[in-house]
């Protein structure tokens, strides 16, 4: 039976390629957003949403999982691209062997070719697999930053991240990055408060997985997003965003932060 759309599927709807976000969907659609628009890619989450408002006002409606108008894309009406279905050959073949149950997404995906791998799977064991290749030096770290990707954090912080993660790095001279996504339900949102203040990750819950989930004091921070993979315990943060206060925790979700910052890193 086929999966249901989460967090790294793509689908098509309107002759527009939609990345599907996170792990609560309503039934029938897909929480998405335009990814790749008349031939651009778009990369920053603030662009893709101002482009919905733009150009599909009709699909934002609020969802209480989530806390925010999002857009709804209607599974009916759309192509879904199973990440677990694309073809591989080359060196995309040859990086995705060295792992279990895992798809390709990204420009693979979508259009067939692309500059770097991106993997999506949901067996967390492939973790302690990057983690051999890079100690085997297999695989290296990511040592550059393309400006279209930044966003929250800053570049010299996203640089800094980038150098000290498994999940993304290089193969035979290609980057890739891996979702390992590891669904949870975090219940309804009943109260979106502004936050901002200096927070340390005093517990690495979930460091690698989607969503990945840290402790500060009686919070949680969350994220759907790569970029917030794998901080360590004892990382010092300043952020300016959101807390979504759920039914059983209050979440800082760092997905929706207007600015990030780090502070100390270990």
């Amino acid at each position: 039976m086929a999966r249901k759309p989460v967090e790294g599927y793509f689908v098509k709807y309107m002759d527009v390629v939609w990345a599907v976000k996170g792990c609560f969907h309503p039934e029938n659609f897909v929480v998405a957003v335009p990814h790749y628009y008349k031939g651009v890619k778009i990369k920053r989450l603030n662009d893709a949403l101002s482009l919905v408002k733009e150009k599909f006002p009709h699909l934002l409606k609020y969802v209480e999982e989530i806390g925010f108008d999002v857009p709804l894309v209607p599974l009916e009406e759309s192509e879904i691209l199973d990440p677990f279905n694309a073809r591989t050959e080359g060196v995309v073949k040859e990086f995705t062997e060295l792992f279990h149950d895992v798809g390709v997404t990204g420009s693979h995906l979508y259009l067939g070719r692309g500059n770097d791998i991106d993997v999506l799977t949901f067996n967390r064991e492939n973790y302690s697999k990057l983690v051999e290749l890079r100690n085997a030096n297999v695989i290296t770290p990511l040592d550059e930053v393309e400006e279209s990707e930044v966003e929250s954090l800053d570049m010299g912080d996203f640089l800094k991240l980038k150098r000290k993660r498994y999940l993304e790095g290089k193969y035979k001279g290609v980057p890739y990055t891996f979702k390992i996504v590891d669904c949870v339900d975090f219940g309804k949102v009943k109260e979106v408060r502004d936050f901002e203040g200096k927070i340390v990750v005093e517990r690495a819950i979930r460091p690698y997985t989607l969503p990945a989930v840290y402790s500060f004091k009686d919070y949680l921070l969350t994220s759907f997003r790569t970029r917030f993979t794998e901080l360590s315990e004892g990382t010092v943060l300043y952020v300016k965003g959101k807390l979504l206060v759920r039914e059983d925790f209050k979440d800082i979700d760092l997905d929706v932060s207007r600015e990030v910052k780090v502070l100390e890193t270990r």
